[in-house]
């Protein structure tokens, strides 16, 4: 994202990625989605120059940047960014001398500099500067000009008519003005009632002409002596006639109206003046808000497709987890339905090559890849896991589709030969190469070697690369080829169709004939094309067929082994639940033993006080005296010891924690991950896909908190319960029922939540007209199994949250 003028990032650009590239990546139609986010042409313009950068530090700011605004957008009060015209031209004229903005076009500088207002007091909140740093270090940047804005509204009103409140000069001559126009028609209406009246007359109106009052004078009772003629009838018959003696009245009034003319402008102009006088500062913040505008769009846009922040790392790297294409989401609206991929690219793993069926998603596939690559070297958040991790690349080299050029006269080949010269021209060690069917669109012996060739050249040059291909000479490269590794898309050999499911490390059949024959094709034909193959190409296609069932079979033992490990996982947690309940009950009893024998000494101690005492007056023998003192002491050391067998041992401060540390939230009983570091006693988790801030003192890693065991992840959006009753979710929706059929939901809920030995639930129940949450709150206050109850905080769903607090 690129950064505004006074930004410490501004000469980072002096790179560019191949414009054919960019193109054939689909990149301009993400620019095109966010821009149409965007409530600025400042904004826009800071969109359509997105483009993919070579500075980590700057990379790594625009997506925090992002994150940030993302989770402002989520979780916390709307930022305050308002629609803004381009009032560029409007500052720029304010600076001319004697030169004055019109009171609409003031109007839209005053609408800006509300918003600047809005924003620079939004970025002073203490909590907010704590969760937003990088947010609020640019709302700090703005320069509010309160006393512009209070002026213009002070003059000018909503509709941008002048106020009599503008100056006090203003307001007396619009009263004066009002005196003047109310004498002078009292006196015109007097002249009226005081002529003769004809019958049918009913013209006696006071009209406007020329500026001036007049009434209505038949042209057959006109004196040339009587006044003067502003206008006349359509007919002729009437004559509108200013009389002597209104004149001195209407020159007054025309006086008063010059003089309110002459004071709006003035003030006009002072109000220019001041916009003049801090123009570079309204110009400054025009461009601060259009970086927060593309800030914002980009996080709509990543809220859209689900996305998060990869890591960046300076070398040339892709490690992509459960990566999604952005286009798609978005035109789908949900990333449930569009199958993501799993690769990484390093130096160890250098290529990727990809085979499969038509249709089966590898041009899908290889354009996600180089998609978000671009995507996030330009600051942009990714759909894919936030585990995922991007290099910058200062080259990125795309041939991807039927790229036929009518206009050049070159064929599809001649188009492909082209773009791959200029990857082999230019490719390093630093550089991602992506082709689409390399070596297609020729002879298919010719266009094998070839692409082997260019295959063999790009590696021997260092740079990653990821390739799709038909040929089948190709599938066996990777045997030779240490850092070239083979992939294929899955496809479903009993319904032929593909899966979308990307596989590493073994090749794909294409599967033509089986799909041709499943379309229609006469089976004869079909068994004379499989018999023209060579027997090279149906081993390798058989030896494909057994590589794929075979891993089939592995998957589904991989399954039934995952799933008895849970189960025997599971019984571990049991167990060391029950240990732990064990140990903790057998700690409070002998704390309990100790406190009562500590009770009964502290009286024995003071009766053998009282006996030493009495002995002692009573001149008793020493030795018997030590005798008892002796017994007093030894009970008393015994005491001790216990004690100290009962106190908490000392434990190191888990409360410095780093990104990735694996959490235990007491008061919440979840495990969670780390995120980020905020200052240095808050700090970013997960719990699965929601993220919080909690304070470090509330947490402990889980290491610590499972008495040095290893810790492990629980799957997404599950929290802890009793392993007796297996996994238990403490979170119920209730939306869309009814207040019957929420009672009798929640009643069952709060059972099996007993039973769980859940300490804490989450009832979602929405805002809507807040009926449904009043019943609630009123049947859970009586049920006997809650202790309380609150509304949720803002980042667990605000008013449509409630929890209760469980007895235990």
């Amino acid at each position: 994202m690129l950064p505004a003028a006074d930004d410490p990032a501004v000469g980072i650009f002096m790179r560019e990625i191949d414009a054919h590239t960019i193109a054939v990546l689909e990149f301009p139609k993400v620019r095109v989605i966010i821009a149409g986010q965007t409530l600025s042409p400042y904004g826009r313009r800071l969109v359509d120059d997105l483009r993919p950068l070579f500075d980590r530090s700057f990379i790594e700011l625009s997506l925090r940047r992002s994150a940030q605004m993302r989770d402002i957008i989520r979780f916390d009060e709307a930022i305050p960014l308002n629609r803004v015209d381009d009032i560029t031209e409007l500052v720029d004229k304010s600076r001319l001398e004697g030169f004055h903005l019109e009171p609409k076009e003031l109007l839209k500088v005053t609408n800006f500099l509300d918003t600047v207002i809005d924003l620079a007091a939004y970025g002073k909140n203490d909590e907010r500067r704590e969760k937003s740093p990088d947010i609020t270090d640019i709302t700090a940047r703005l320069h509010p000009k309160r006393e512009i804005s209070r002026a213009v509204q002070k003059a000018i009103d909503p509709a941008g008519e002048i106020l009599s409140s503008a100056s006090a000069t203003l307001s007396r001559i619009r009263r004066e003005l009002a005196d003047a126009e109310i004498k002078l028609k009292q006196h015109l209406e007097k002249l009226l009632s005081s002529r003769h009246k004809h019958t049918g007359w009913q013209d006696d109106i006071i009209t406007i002409r020329d500026g001036r009052f007049v009434i209505p004078v038949l042209s057959g009772e006109f004196r040339p002596d009587g006044g003067i003629i502003h206008d006349k009838s359509h007919s002729g018959a009437t004559l509108y006639v200013e009389p002597n003696s209104a004149i001195p009245l209407n020159n007054r009034l025309r006086q008063l109206q010059q003089d309110e003319r002459l004071e709006i402008d003035r003030i006009l102009r002072e109000l220019t003046a001041m916009i003049g006088e801090a123009a570079d500062d309204v110009k400054t913040d025009l461009d601060t808000f259009g970086l927060l505008d593309c800030i914002h769009a980009s996080a709509s846009f990543a809220l859209k497709i689900d996305a998060a922040s990869p890591a960046i790392s300076d070398t040339g790297e892709l490690h992509l987890i459960d990566a999604r294409h952005p286009l798609l989401i978005y035109a789908i609206g949900s990333g449930k339905s569009v199958v993501p991929l799993s690769l990484s690219l390093d130096r160890s793993t250098q290529a990727i090559l990809v085979t499969g069926p038509n249709t089966g998603g590898k041009t899908v596939a290889i354009k996600t890849i180089g998609l978000l690559t671009v995507m996030a070297m330009s600051g942009l958040e990714i759909p894919a896991d936030r585990k995922s991790r991007i290099g910058i690349y200062n080259k990125i080299y795309a041939d991807i589709g039927d790229e036929q050029s009518l206009e050049l006269s070159l064929s599809t080949f001649s188009s492909h030969i082209r773009n791959i010269i200029a990857a082999l021209n230019d490719a390093d060690e630093n550089s991602l190469v992506l082709f689409d069917e390399i070596g297609a669109g020729t002879d298919p012996k010719e266009g094998a070697a070839l692409a082997e060739i260019i295959i063999l050249s790009l590696l021997e040059r260092g740079c990653n690369l990821i390739a799709t291909t038909h040929y089948s000479q190709l599938k066996t490269l990777p045997l030779e080829q240490p850092g070239l590794v083979n992939a294929s898309l899955e496809f479903d050999r009993e319904n032929l169709q593909p899966t979308f499911r990307i596989k590493i490390g073994h090749p794909g059949s294409s599967y033509a004939i089986e799909i041709a024959r499943r379309l229609g094709l006469p089976q004869e034909m079909a068994d004379r094309a499989a018999a023209l193959l060579g027997t090279d190409e149906r081993s390798l296609d058989k030896l494909i067929e057994r590589l794929d069932a075979d891993l089939d079979s592995l998957q589904q033992r991989k399954k039934e082994l995952d799933h008895r490990l849970d189960q025997t996982q599971a019984l571990e947690d049991l167990y060391l639940t029950r240990q732990a309940d064990l140990d903790k009950k057998e700690k409070e009893l002998s704390r309990k033993f100790v406190e009562e024998l500590e009770s009964q000494l502290q009286e024995g101690k003071q009766e053998i006080n009282l006996l030493v005492k009495e002995l002692r007056e009573s001149h008793a023998a020493k030795e018997k005296i030590k005798d008892s003192r002796r017994a007093l002491e030894q009970q008393t050391e015994k005491v001790e010891q216990l004690r100290k067998a009962l106190s908490p041992r000392e434990v190191p401060d888990y409360r410095v924690l780093k990104k990735g540390d694996v959490v235990w939230i007491e008061k919440f009983g979840a495990e969670a991950e780390v995120v980020e570091m905020i200052g240095k006693k808050k700090v970013k988790v997960a719990i699965g896909s929601a993220f919080m801030t909690v304070d470090t003192i509330d947490l402990m890693r889980k290491e610590a908190a499972s008495g040095g065991k290893p810790a492990r992840k629980l799957r997404q959006n599950t929290i802890r319960a009793s392993a007796a009753q297996g996994e238990f979710n403490p979170e119920i929706s209730l939306r869309g029922m009814t207040v019957e059929e929420a009672t009798e939901t929640i009643d069952k809920f709060l059972d099996d939540a007993v039973l769980a030995g859940v300490g804490q639930v989450y009832i979602i129940h929405g805002k809507g007209t807040g009926v449904l949450r009043r019943h609630l709150s009123a049947y859970l206050k009586a049920h006997p199994t809650v202790e309380s109850i609150r509304i949720g905080d803002w980042d667990e769903g605000g008013h449509g949250v409630t929890i209760a607090r469980l007895k235990t």
